[in-house]
């Protein structure tokens, strides 16, 4: 009780070191508080499943010239089946979303639907709160719906027996509810709103047998980790009896391997390292508050050192002293703790706005917080009193009692200090350093030139719908070209953000020898590139005007003869010939028909900026883009006037299928730029306020150091020291350590924002102005925070210093 009574008195009469203190490490608590529910959220995705940790997920990868190195998490329809008849004990299941049509009262509503086995819920244990989704599963035509669906359709009404009309691939089908499962978490990679039957007859298409085709996911059940590797050092072997066989496929081209089911949110090593990263942020942060704790406490520790040594010389021993001060750093650290929850509190709407996420504090249960934040009091009281309470116990009564001014630490004192504030700071501009290359990379991502016209395009992403037939989409184009405003439209199976199929067929040169060049295959349709804007760098483009482009024949019809072909820039360099010009002309062939190169074309950026563009094969095709979306090049009106005028266009056409569009800008936006966004503005606050709680802790040094030296002060200036000299001495004080941070900091940063901008295909340089800014701004922010301190002293008359006490 009486060191609680000691700590009171001495934090009211220095509320300044107090408030520094606690304000410091409360605002470090909360901003590691908020970054360590985003890691764990993030990190966390499948972990609400039981068993999870036994769940695999099948990928494949091919390693060919021209092919994305990056693996997928597909395989072709059937694989689990031959998997099984090879490997009678495999336990798996398969997932296949895909988009279906509610038919309800005249109305029609867009649903995602999740075809899976009859077992999936076997390995997928989401709680039912009604009905038995295995044996719902078993009929083609049962569904299971979660909660939000089942009163999404039928109010407050049991929704088993009932009866949903979906509409899917143009055949609508009777799907009778015979299970309810509670609504799904949002971390859950792999989940729907309803689900159905998986059937090869129902939704399968050609690809379903066809190695190497992406048509849905399969997952596999282990005992462990060590029987997954096991099973998975068998794939080269399976791979030698079934998928190479079929000739589509090459030995050393095609791979197969497993990734843990929990390892599939954050797919992406761009995604691992900016999750990561932003764990850092918190738990850098946190140091910084420590380390002003620790500053500050050493700082301070002369304004006690006589009660210390009155303490000793009435029979305090420094063991009793060391527990005093290491339990009035528990109390402190508790105190900033209850102030960094309420601040994390406060903030998180903030940042779940800003950031896109639904974090929420939880304090009691798996997730709660309060077991995590006694643990972290203990161990912030422990690093950060642990210190200071040696400093203070250490103090020889005799020597503080006779001395006339306070100690203060010595010369060994200062230099903790100093280095400590190099610390800070290190860390400090380093975060200042990454907040501007992020901030200036997410600006160049967004005002980039892609290849093509961002700004007045819309992509309508339900003209896909399997439901609507060929004569069907030619009169949606019309009608979607009739609407005001509108000034061309096109079709192909690919646009920014979206991509329907991913077919790559290897191209070689006439002549040539070696290995073949994986071109992406892309249909088109008329006046693609003009609608796109995109450049022309050599030859021509595709007319209806010349039969060679073949624009009007059936699929079979193309197959037989090569139609011409419209290649990119990076496709030039990748089939190797020399320049753009070079290429035209030229014929490639794919191993089943010649193509001639008939123009060129930059490349469009259609996918993420972290991908390299894909060398593409550009052909031209009126008649059967394979699930085509359109695009739609409007001017004159704004993006909300021309959508609700292209939906009232669509409508005239096909009222029972509901209308998808985007614009192009948010359709790349949601899909590829908006995760780096979110955490890069999640980073930038986490910096800012590193360096704020740097700049307290360096405040409160200065208010410390200023009022020890208003003597020396006050001397100086009797023996003709001007204001400006005063300062000069000050504020170049403070500012060493700060320059000295810069040694530190900028390696670290740099390295780290080389391999942070080596995550991305397009990016910008890192500048040293990024470097010379940070170190700059980090000099002024000290200056101005050592200011107000130093003019106060540098201004006092020295009559009333050497007055001082």
């Amino acid at each position: 009780m009486s060191a609680l009574t000691s700590l009171y008195r001495s934090l009211a009469h220095h509320r300044l070191f107090a408030l520094l203190n606690i304000g410091g490490l409360a605002l470090g608590i909360a901003t590691f508080l908020v970054l360590f529910l985003f890691v764990r959220f993030e990190t966390g995705y499948d972990r609400v499943l039981p068993q999870q940790d036994r769940l695999w997920v099948m990928e494949e990868r091919y390693v060919m010239p021209g092919y994305p190195a990056d693996t997928n998490p597909n395989t072709m329809g059937s694989e689990l089946k031959i998997l099984q008849a090879d490997y009678p004990q495999l336990v798996g299941t398969r997932y296949m979303n895909m988009a279906a049509t509610v038919q309800q009262g005249g109305q029609a509503t867009a649903e995602d639907l999740g075809t899976v086995d009859p077992n999936f819920f076997d390995l997928m244990r989401f709680p039912a709160v009604e009905g038995n989704p295995a044996a719902t599963l078993a009929d083609p035509n049962g569904l299971v719906v979660t909660q939000k669906t089942a009163r999404k359709y039928f109010g407050s009404q049991s929704a088993i027996g009932r009866t949903l009309q979906l509409s899917i691939d143009g055949t609508t089908y009777p799907y009778k509810v015979g299970a309810v499962l509670r609504d799904m978490p949002d971390d859950v990679t792999f989940k729907s709103e309803m689900f159905a039957q998986i059937s090869r007859t129902r939704f399968g298409n050609e690809w379903w047998e066809h190695w190497g085709s992406a048509s849905l996911t399969t997952f596999l059940r282990f005992p462990d980790a060590v029987a997954a590797r096991v099973f998975e050092a068998q794939l080269p072997s399976f791979l030698d009896r079934h998928a190479y066989a079929g000739g589509n496929l090459k030995k050393g081209e095609y791979f197969q391997s497993l990734r843990p089911l929990t390892a599939m949110h954050l797919y992406s090593p761009g995604d691992r390292a900016i999750v990561t990263t932003l764990g850092a942020v918190g738990l850098l942060t946190l140091l910084i508050a420590i380390v002003n704790y620790v500053n500050l406490a050493t700082a301070r520790a002369g304004l006690r050192a006589r009660e210390v040594a009155m303490r000793k010389v009435l029979g305090g021993t420094r063991r009793s002293l060391i527990r005093q001060f290491l339990g009035e750093a528990l109390a402190t650290v508790a105190v900033a703790a209850l102030i960094g929850l309420a601040l994390a509190e406060i903030a998180l709407p903030f940042i779940n706005a800003l950031g896109g996420t639904t974090l929420a504090i939880r304090y009691v249960g798996w997730d709660g917080v309060v077991l995590p934040l006694v643990l972290l009091v203990l161990g912030i009281a422990l690093v950060a009193g642990l210190y200071p309470a040696f400093v203070l116990s250490g103090f020889r009564p005799a020597a503080v009692l006779a001395s006339t001014r306070a100690p203060g630490g010595g010369r060994s004192g200062t230099r903790l200090r100093s280095a400590l504030v190099v610390v800070q700071f290190a860390i400090a501009i380093a975060f200042a350093i990454a907040t501007g290359v992020m901030l200036k990379q997410t600006e160049h991502i967004r005002d980039a030139d892609v290849g093509f016209r961002r700004d007045g395009l819309m992509i309508v992403r339900s003209l896909m719908t399997g439901g609507i037939d060929s004569p069907q989409r030619a009169a949606i184009l019309r009608s979607l070209a009739a609407a005001p405003g509108v000034t061309g439209v096109t079709v192909a199976n690919n646009a920014p953000g979206d991509q329907s199929t991913t077919n790559f067929s290897g191209y070689s040169r006439a002549g040539a020898s070696g290995s073949k060049i994986s071109l992406m295959d892309v249909g088109t349709g008329r006046d693609y590139f003009r609608v796109y804007g995109a450049r022309l760098v050599a030859g021509r483009l595709f007319d209806a005007a010349h039969a060679d482009d073949r624009g009007l024949l059936t699929l079979a019809e193309r197959k037989r003869a090569g139609p011409n072909v419209v290649i990119n820039r990076t496709a030039v360099t990748a089939l190797g010939f020399a320049s753009p010009a070079a290429a035209l002309g030229q014929s490639i062939n794919d191993g089943e028909r010649d193509s001639t190169i008939i123009g060129i074309v930059d490349d469009l950026r259609f996918r993420s900026p972290r991908d390299a563009v894909t060398p593409v094969a550009y052909t031209y095709n009126t008649v059967d883009i394979l699930s085509p979306f359109a695009a739609v090049r409007y001017a004159g009106r704004d993006a909300k006037t021309m959508m609700a005028a292209l939906e009232a266009a669509w409508k005239r056409v096909v009222p029972g299928v509901p209308f998808e569009a985007r614009s192009v800008e948010d359709n790349l936006y949601q899909r590829y730029y908006k995760a780096d966004a979110q955490r890069s503005r999640l980073f930038t606050i986490g910096a800012v306020l590193a360096i704020l709680i740097g700049c307290i802790g360096l405040y409160g040094l200065a208010a410390f150091d200023t009022a020890r030296r208003v003597k020396e002060i006050g001397i100086r200036k009797t023996l003709g020291a001007s204001t400006a000299e005063v300062l000069r001495l000050l504020i170049g004080q403070f500012l060493r350590p700060v320059i000295l941070a810069n040694l530190v900091a900028w390696p670290l940063a740099y390295v780290a924002m080389q391999r942070w901008l080596g995550g991305f295909d397009d990016r910008i340089a890192l500048s040293p102005l990024f470097f010379v800014g940070a170190s700059f701004a980090a000099a002024l922010i000290a200056s101005a925070t050592v200011f107000g301190q130093a003019w106060r002293v540098a201004r006092a008359e020295p009559a009333r210093a050497l007055r001082h006490e």
